[in-house]
């Protein structure tokens, strides 16, 4: 059975849940999953590269490549 049918199969059961418990389980898990995901992609790094970093964060707003806080929160709103 390939990945996909097994996604499918799950929302189905999903859908039809009707234990508030095991929904709170699945929510946890969930979270948990996201959490991982998240911190994995986070990585140490070291001064030079921090400061190379913010050397072009500098220079990209001394350059004018920048939006609004406003225009920020617009695009994030269409997420």
């Amino acid at each position: 059975m390939n990945l996909a049918v097994r996604k499918v199969e799950i929302i189905e059961w999903l859908a039809q849940l009707k234990d508030e418990q095991l929904i709170d389980k699945v929510e946890k898990l969930k979270k948990q999953s996201i959490k991982v995901a998240y911190e994995s992609r986070l990585k140490p790094m070291s001064a030079r590269v921090y400061k190379a970093m913010l050397d072009k964060a500098e220079n990209d707003y001394k350059e004018g490549r920048v939006i609004s806080q406003e225009r920020l929160e617009k695009e994030s709103e269409a997420w």
